[in-house]
């Protein structure tokens, strides 16, 4: 039996090489959100509003939800990816994503790599609002409710980040995985970090 029975892994940048999906959808769009991400580090709005101020920029720009879909198409999943979760799979190890990005992304990047579960953002309809499932300053509530669901022990969860919006799920976890890191703050909070874009890296603490 191996030591970990859940592994929730964040997506931009861990199971897709890119830092934000938002700011990916932005890029293909020609929209700018920068006035809304100084609000949001400013603390004078929460999560839910700067998604909604995003998905605002958007239809300002005539844009849909099959533009989404499109631009999509191009993304990559991370390499090693398939093989790391059929692995754990075999062992018994349930998987999820955990992300505050788009759920457009995560149900492609979890049908692509046969992961289970999907906890990610939504958009309602043709670009009318967000659904609010992982909040960013706080993901370590999903993984908590998530492990809570799934009858899995907080010292039996494993959570893999690259950012410092990941350490709430670092502190949900028995143990925290730093990959492809983008700042210090995670490094830090980590147990483990792995610098190499290669997922397969993983399994040499998860089926350790």
């Amino acid at each position: 039996m191996t030591r970990y029975e859940l592994v929730a892994l964040d997506m931009d940048g861990v199971l897709v090489d890119m830092r934000s999906s938002w700011r990916y959808i932005h890029t293909c769009f020609a929209t700018d959100n920068r006035d809304t991400v100084q609000a949001y580090l400013r603390g004078d709005i929460g999560s839910r509003e700067f998604m909604e101020r995003d998905i605002a920029l958007w239809r300002r720009a005539n844009r849909c939800r099959a533009d989404l879909e499109k631009a999509f198409d191009r993304v990559a999943i991370m390499p090693g990816a398939r093989e790391c979760i059929q692995a754990l799979h075999e062992q018994g190890v349930a998987t999820a994503i955990v992300s505050g990005g788009l759920d457009i992304l995560a149900r492609r990047i979890a049908a692509q790599t046969g992961i289970r579960h999907v906890l990610a953002n939504g958009i309602h309809g043709e670009l009318e609002g967000s659904i609010t499932r992982v909040p960013i300053e706080d993901k370590g509530m999903a993984v908590r409710d998530l492990a809570t669901e799934l009858g899995v022990p907080r010292e039996r969860v494993a959570a893999v980040g690259n950012s410092r919006y990941d350490i709430s799920m670092f502190e949900a976890s028995g143990l925290g995985i730093a990959f492809n890191p983008c700042d210090q703050q995670v490094v830090e909070a980590a147990d483990v970090v792995i610098k190499e874009k290669d997922l397969t890296r993983l399994l040499d603490y998860l089926l350790a």
